[in-house]
């Protein structure tokens, strides 16, 4: 599937039609508020954005080792990646980042060259949508799917946005936030009337999500559905296993389908990815009911919230959901790179 071409960069569309957000030169800076700007109505910021939290991250890189074993991509990697760095920590690394306590040696210029870059998590597309495109409301030049393709252009040509290390770090974790049902699709509520999930028609009538974020439950409405599929579900999938070794029991018993791979450019497999996410986000939706609106969290950091109850069976239902996208982001990370390092 062709999307158009939202390259970070001042260029006309791969279709002909309208020029796409160009945000590759400096200042970029200015640019990533400007496009922060356009997008602000449908593009909220989330406030849990840790895609599989850091266990799932982890678990998405060691298994994509795993699958490069004895490749010219897996020595390509490394060759990126500082010595006994592995990709369960280059996965974890975009979002060990928005902590501002935390530094390392490639911290500060990537926060100086992209203060948005927790904005490049997700995108908010309405779960309901049949496909990703930038054309759908709550897509977005800057997106977690554009800064994707980002990444991957970046590691084959050695020009764009990041550097090598940036993009490959960002490459793995984006992988895994695509494969998070919550990351792309997202639930709209109604402004006024009965409260129901509708697709957002026109500027007014609809209220976001924030990709699950505003969707609370338990006691003192401390938890969210966003929340749920980040950790819990993921938690819950995991046992008493560690990362590694659920990496390896995860990799020795599921056997890659045909499915899974994808075709044409590598370029567009997150457009790919993403469309078959929605479908993803419609499951992890069905069966949710909206019990009560609640308005503002006490900090007022998010206006709209909303009571929500889980269908009986839940957990059930996500166990098996979540071992599948851990599993499919791995393999697809790692088809990835061969096809950026082919043997």
């Amino acid at each position: 599937m062709n999307a158009p071409r939202a390259d970070f960069r001042v260029r006309r569309s791969s279709d002909g039609g309208r020029d796409t957000l160009l945000l590759m030169t400096r200042p970029w800076t200015r640019s990533l508020l400007a496009a922060a700007s356009i997008s602000a109505a449908l593009a909220v910021f989330s406030i849990s954005l840790d895609a599989f939290g850091e266990s799932g991250h982890r678990i998405v890189g060691s298994l994509a080792e795993m699958h490069l074993k004895n490749t010219r991509a897996l020595k390509e990697v490394r060759k990126i990646l500082q010595p006994n760095e592995s990709l369960a920590d280059a996965a974890y690394w975009p979002d060990r980042i928005k902590d501002p306590l935390y530094e390392d040696g490639d911290t500060a210029m990537f926060r100086l060259d992209h203060p948005g870059h927790d904005t490049y998590h997700y995108a908010n597309l309405p779960f309901q949508a049949s496909a990703y495109s930038l054309d759908v409301p709550g897509a977005r030049p800057t997106d977690v799917v554009q800064a994707a393709r980002e990444a991957i252009r970046v590691l084959r040509t050695g020009k764009g946005l990041f550097r090598a290390r940036e993009a490959l770090r960002l490459l793995a974790h984006f992988t895994g936030d695509i494969h998070q049902p919550l990351h792309v699709g997202n639930a709209f509520v109604s402004a006024s009337g009965p409260l129901q999930f509708i697709v957002p028609n026109g500027a007014t009538g609809w209220r976001t999500t924030l990709g699950g974020n505003a969707l609370v439950y338990g006691p003192e409405n401390r938890f969210n559905l966003h929340s749920y599929w980040d950790t819990h579900a993921v938690n819950i999938t995991m046992g008493q296993d560690d990362v590694a070794a659920f990496s390896a029991k995860l990799f020795a018993q599921t056997k890659p389908q045909q499915s899974w791979s994808n075709s044409g450019d590598p370029e567009t497999w997150p457009v790919q990815w993403a469309t078959e996410g929605l479908a993803r986000a419609k499951e992890v939706h069905q069966g949710i009911r909206l019990v009560s609106y609640l308005g503002p969290d006490d900090d007022k950091r998010v206006a709209h919230r909303w009571l929500i109850e889980q269908p009986a069976g839940y957990d059930d239902r996500a166990r098996p959901l979540v071992t599948q996208q851990l599993a499919l982001a791995g393999f697809r990370l790692a088809a990835t790179l061969k096809a950026i390092w082919p043997d």
